[in-house]
This record gives structure tokens, C-alpha cells and sequence, in this order.
């Protein structure tokens, strides 16, 4: 694999480790928060996408996407990301390499459980050799949510040595977070958040915010935008 991978110089985490928030690490937790059609999922398949590029095996788990839809959401994105590094040329040998290392588990109809979320984790180290680097949590919502379940998800990821990504749908209607707490509907489990991020919607644009950091709750805007066009993150613009 590591004759196909390159460095994509714009790529997901390229642009967070320029302001010094490459990820949560292993056994810690980063949030994505944001309304619908925002771009969540574009940013958790970059996320997903930059981890196999880079030798990392990805575990994405929908609760509402059929495998197909996901599966295509990672080969438009990667793609893209191909096509503005001008190397398309490579898109057929990595897309391969990418199914090798990837695996899709989808949830639909509330059938999402701990119980279950483990056993498919111990099928796959156990029939398959695969243990994931990146957990993949895609389409949540307070409804999904509760403390204990994201305790529980966190301690999975630590015993398997992974880091976790979750995309978590806000509302318009939420009410304003007090100070030094995340959106409301993720309160309730901030203090199993490591990194928190959000994507807000401003002139047609869509804006990256750090929102925490550790045990730190902030408000930084990382420059950083989501192009609503190819979906993919890029440098912005100070306002």
C-alpha cells in the first residue's frame, strides 16, 4: 500500500494539524456538530479518506445510510481529491487499497447497541485480522445519544487503541449553549468530547470552529471552509 500513498497537501488533516488540532488520538473522541446538509458527512469520509491514504484501517458505522450510499460518499470525495492533485491516474489502484482497509457497518431502524457494536468489532478481529485505527460514527442525533453509550463507545475505542469521529446533527431551534458548554443535546456527554468542532453556515459559506479542545470549550474559527461544490475542506479567508 505504501507505493500508492502520497500526501495530499490540502487534505483534512493537513489543514487541522496547521492550527494544531490533528485529531484526538487513540481511545479519545472528536465531535463534528452541525445542522443538516451542512457537510458533517463530507468532513467524517475526509477524515475517513485521509486515514487509508495513510496505511490506517477504517471502521465507518452509518445509522442511516445503506453500505452503497456510504461506499459512494468515500469514492466521489476520493476522487475529487485525486482529480484536484492531479493524479487520477492513481484512482483505480487506490480505490482498491481503500476496500482492503475499509470496512461498512451500517444500523438502520434504531437497531444501534453496545452489545451489538462489539460483537461486529470481535467478528472482524477475529474472521478478518482487522482491527480499526479510526472509528467512523456518521448521521447521530440526540435521539441516538446518551451519556452512557458515548462513555461506552469512548472505553471501546481505547481497548482497541482507535480514535473516534462522530458526526452529530444540531437544530436550528436548539437552545443557545451556556457558557463553557457544547450546543445543546450534546451536553448531556461533553465531558467524553476530547475535540469538538463545528460547521456553521455563514454567506453561503461554511465555516470550520474549534469549539473544544481538551477540557477547554472555545470559539476559534480555524480558517479553514468547506467547499459546498466539491464538498472538500480549504483555506479560507479571515473575516
Amino acid at each position: 500500500m505504501t507505493n500508492l500513498m502520497f500526501g495530499l497537501r490540502r487534505s483534512p488533516r493537513t489543514l487541522l494539524e496547521r492550527d494544531g488540532h490533528p485529531g484526538p488520538g487513540p481511545g479519545k473522541l472528536a465531535l463534528i456538530l452541525g445542522r443538516a446538509g451542512v457537510g458533517k458527512t463530507a468532513f467524517v469520509v475526509g477524515i475517513g479518506i485521509d486515514a487509508l491514504l495513510s496505511g490506517q484501517k477504517v471502521l465507518h458505522i452509518s445509522l442511516e445510510r445503506s453500505v452503497d450510499k456510504v461506499r459512494t460518499w468515500y469514492d466521489d470525495l476520493l476522487m475529487e481529491m485525486l482529480r484536484r492533485e492531479k493524479k487520477l491516474e492513481h484512482w483505480a489502484a487506490i480505490q482498491l487499497e481503500v476496500e482492503r482497509h475499509r470496512h461498512i457497518h451500517t444500523y438502520g431502524g434504531g437497531s444501534f447497541s453496545i452489545d451489538r457494536f462489539r460483537q461486529a468489532l470481535d467478528l472482524l478481529r477475529s474472521a478478518m485480522d482487522f482491527t480499526p485505527d479510526v472509528i467512523i460514527f456518521d448521521r447521530l442525533d440526540s435521539a441516538e445519544l446518551k451519556p452512557e453509550t458515548i462513555e461506552a463507545l469512548r472505553a471501546i475505542a481505547g481497548e482497541v487503541g482507535a480514535e473516534m469521529w462522530m458526526a452529530y446533527k444540531t437544530h436550528r431551534d436548539d437552545p443557545k449553549p451556556g457558557p463553557g458548554h457544547l450546543p445543546a443535546g450534546a451536553q448531556s456527554f461533553e465531558d467524553f468530547v476530547d475535540l469538538a468542532f463545528s460547521l456553521d453556515p455563514h454567506d453561503n459559506r461554511v465555516r470550520l470552529h474549534v469549539i473544544k479542545d481538551q477540557d477547554e470549550v472555545v470559539d476559534k474559527d480555524l480558517n479553514i471552509l468547506l467547499n459546498p461544490k466539491t464538498l472538500l475542506l480549504k483555506s479560507g479567508v479571515k473575516r
